[in-house]
């Protein structure tokens, strides 16, 4: 696998797990948390090794552990959590901004307030279970391309929203229209809060590639991609 830096600084041929490692995409979990993801992840690759064989759309105990999986994707993954973060300081400024000084307490308080990453990573997994509810709910679209079009990053379960969409405004889940993964180099999983062709799969080609990839490295710090392909060929991507 090519491991390479979204600012194109770095490219690495690397296996597998040592690319994600390289990436630096893990989060740290406790003992007792990382046996039942390593459950979660194993029971949606083989969920993910049968839609892409053709068993789609996913439905009981695979449908469930890949919306999962999805969800801790995205509550987990860099991106939401730097989201997180920045609402919470804002949050405390607003707050701090509206209380009385205390020049003894104000280092204390700030203390207080503070939510280390630790935290944050407690509050995302106790949010994981609705979250795959509310994935599970919508519907959940297979689109695939004749050869390998495709690249993965550190932060592989990707928010979309459409350009004046009526939610744009809303953050996170609420306000994409689309939750967009690669599963491999020739398949994605499109998972939209409106489908109107329901649950089916697509056939589609080279522009749709490009511009899937552009939304899977526009938010990455690490690309993942095949050695034999190209997918960053004819991507113009925003300065990092």
């Amino acid at each position: 696998m090519i491991a390479e830096r979204r600012d194109r600084s770095r490219r690495l041929l690397l296996p597998v797990a040592e690319a994600a490692a390289e990436g630096g995409g893990h989060v740290v979990v406790g003992d007792d948390v990382a046996p039942l993801l390593d459950r979660i992840e194993a029971r949606a690759a083989e969920a993910i090794e049968r839609i892409c064989g053709g068993a789609f759309p996913p439905a009981g105990e695979d449908r469930a552990h890949l919306a999962l999986l999805f969800g801790l994707q995205i509550l987990l993954g860099r991106g939401h959590r730097k989201r997180a973060a920045q609402v919470a300081e804002a949050l405390g400024e607003v707050i701090g901004g509206s209380l009385p000084e205390a020049e003894d307490e104000s280092e204390g308080s700030a203390a207080e307030g503070a939510v280390d990453e630790g935290e944050r990573v407690r509050r995302a997994l106790a949010a994981v279970p609705d979250f795959g509810r509310f994935l599970s709910a919508r519907t959940w679209q297979l689109v695939r391309f004749p050869g390998r079009l495709l690249l993965t990053s550190d932060s592989p379960a990707l928010l979309w929203t459409r350009p004046g969409s009526p939610v744009a405004h809303r953050w996170g889940l609420g306000g994409a229209d689309e939750v967009r993964i690669p599963l491999d180099p020739r398949h994605a999983l499109i998972i939209a809060r409106h489908g109107p062709a329901g649950e089916v799969v697509r056939d589609l080609g080279d522009r749709h590639a490009r511009a899937l990839n552009r939304t899977v490295a526009e938010s990455a710090a690490w690309m993942y991609y095949h050695p034999e392909s190209d997918p960053l060929g004819e991507v113009e991507l925003t300065s990092a």
